[in-house]
């Protein structure tokens, strides 16, 4: 029995079990609303962990694009915990001392680092993302020579020509949704990053009730928890509410064009259009009809195009995004033909496509994504790969219904899915002009 003068105890904290579907468990722990998504993979021997913050280009402020980027360098910079120990970076020593895989990306709507691992790292890969969730460090010491780094990167991406022209048909193509910019940024908002933007920015989206860890491997549901508690527990969440804003890209009504000339022995036409976000069916349409349009050697762009020697080559463009997005048609002319008498080539050719064009594709094409699909889930780090996508499109229930969505896939659907994407008066239509080859 305790006196009433004795303080009260602190409760215990709990990861507690939200929600089940296949062999995929959330948990939510109680201190602090950090979300942990949870796949038994049991006798592999290995554990792949990948926290997600859900910040992405989208989150960022006019002026300061690539900013979300930008601090995704400076999380593999020293934490406190690093400046104690006298050590450059925990994530690094890591990877030099046990040669674990890790990494991070930056995309359109979240940000992830990923380790995977032996199963005895476990604990070591978990306390490393917690002490950069909180505890980095922002100096120019470390600031400056990065944002170097990261100007010397754009540079290396503005000086391709196909990312030149995505740059300007994706601007041009969205007016008002901040997918209309690069995940990197644009080079005048890269140059005037300061330490006190990047950790206003840090300090507002790294908080464990804005991030989602994901683990997947050989580790039990017990140990999970434990290990999870042991270095999460601590974390205080954000007093404030983290808002996205929701924005609705006004109605396109007409044909938009741009035009990019450089100094350069290409000409490059790409076609842009808009398509559902991830996971709707009619992504997975899109998917299927632009593989089949110009997804492999046998697609019929490619023989129409690449095999009769106007284009040297033909691909597409389609990014898992929460919102509506542009996805891209792109070929590549050689001297036989011009962008004028191209696009006509591709204008006759998806205006007189019949069920019968497609049907000899589709059956190859779905078993095909099928197959990619049984061996990304293979591993741990194919896995939690995925996962980031369901999970940043608050849509990781649905993770088990790929294979299903795919062999239900008609080509009648598959028809009207290439109509409706490539009416002309919605896309986007892009040239890059070669100035130092002639033109037809």
């Amino acid at each position: 029995m305790t006196s009433k003068n004795n303080p009260k105890r602190t409760k215990k904290p709990v990861l507690s079990l939200q929600k089940s579907v296949g062999s995929l468990s959330l948990y939510t722990l109680s201190t602090n609303g950090l979300q942990v998504l949870f796949l038994h993979m049991p006798k592999t021997g290995i554990i792949t962990s990948n926290i997600m913050y859900k910040v992405g280009s989208r989150d960022e402020n006019r002026g300061e694009t690539g900013i979300a980027h930008m601090l995704e360098h400076m999380l593999f910079k020293p934490t406190k915990h690093d400046i104690d120990a006298g050590i450059d970076s925990s994530a690094m020593q890591f990877e030099r001392e046990t040669g674990i895989t890790l990494n991070a990306n930056t995309w359109k709507d979240r940000t992830c680092y990923y380790f995977s691992y032996p199963k005895h790292h476990f604990s070591r890969a978990l306390r490393i993302e917690a002490e950069r969730m909180r505890d980095m460090v922002l100096t120019d010491a470390e600031f400056l020579p990065e944002r170097a780094n990261v100007l010397s990167e754009y540079d290396m991406y503005a000086g391709d020509e196909d990312f030149a022209l995505s740059v300007g048909i994706v601007g041009t193509a969205l007016h008002t949704h901040p997918y209309g910019h690069e995940t990197i940024g644009y080079r005048e908002d890269i140059e005037s990053y300061t330490c006190e933007k990047l950790t206003q920015f840090y300090n507002t989206y790294y908080v464990p009730n804005n991030a989602t860890l994901i683990i997947v491997g050989d580790v039990s549901e017990s140990t999970m928890k434990h290990v999870v508690i042991e270095h999460f527990a601590h974390l205080t969440s954000s007093t404030k509410t983290i808002s996205r804003l929701s924005i609705h890209e006004p109605k396109q009504e007409g044909v938009r064009t741009v035009s990019i000339k450089r100094n350069s022995t290409k000409n490059i036409l790409s076609l842009a259009f808009r398509h559902d976000g991830f996971p709707h069916i009619s992504w997975f349409e899109t998917m299927t009809a632009l593989t089949i349009l110009a997804g492999e050697e046998d697609s019929i762009l490619h023989k129409k195009l690449v095999d009769t020697g106007l284009a040297s080559a033909v691909s597409t463009m389609l990014e898992p995004t929460y919102d509506t997005n542009v996805g891209m048609l792109t070929v590549h002319l050689t001297k036989k033909t011009n962008h004028k008498k191209i696009y006509a080539k591709i204008r006759k050719i998806l205006d007189t496509l019949t069920i019968a064009d497609i049907q000899p594709h589709l059956k190859k094409v779905i078993a095909r994504s099928i197959t990619a699909e049984y061996i990304t889930r293979s591993s741990s780090l194919g896995i939690a790969q995925e996962l980031v996508e369901y999970m940043s499109a608050d849509a990781w229930e649905h993770f088990y219904e790929t294979e299903d969505i795919l062999r239900h896939i008609t080509a009648k659907e598959i028809l009207t899915r290439i109509q409706t994407l490539f009416a002309e008066d919605v896309l986007t239509i892009g040239s890059f002009i070669g100035t130092n080859i002639p033109t037809k």
